[in-house]
């Protein structure tokens, strides 16, 4: 898995409210990897984990408390509120 395999991923998560619902459900980064999976993205957990790390260690710490799952994380990192906003 490449960084645009996973932002095509974030790209599909944007676009579809009910596999939003899905990853914000998700409690651990195997959930990620296997919704993904199921949605015919391959994504494999080290690079998502370096990503996900990369991402949140500039975030502040307003934006982190809020945070309450793998997938409100994922979300964040890679901008899917931000998209799922402008659907």
């Amino acid at each position: 898995m490449s960084v645009a395999s996973l932002e095509a991923f974030c790209a599909r998560v944007a676009a579809d409210e009910d596999l939003r619902d899905r990853v914000h459900a998700a409690t651990g980064v195997d959930d990620i990897v296997a919704i993904a999976a199921a949605h015919g993205h391959d994504l494999d957990k080290t690079v998502l984990l370096r990503e996900h790390a990369r991402a949140l260690s500039s975030a502040p710490d307003h934006v982190l408390s809020g945070i309450n799952s793998w997938g409100d994380a994922l979300m964040h990192c890679f901008g899917v509120e931000a998209a799922a906003a402008e659907v």
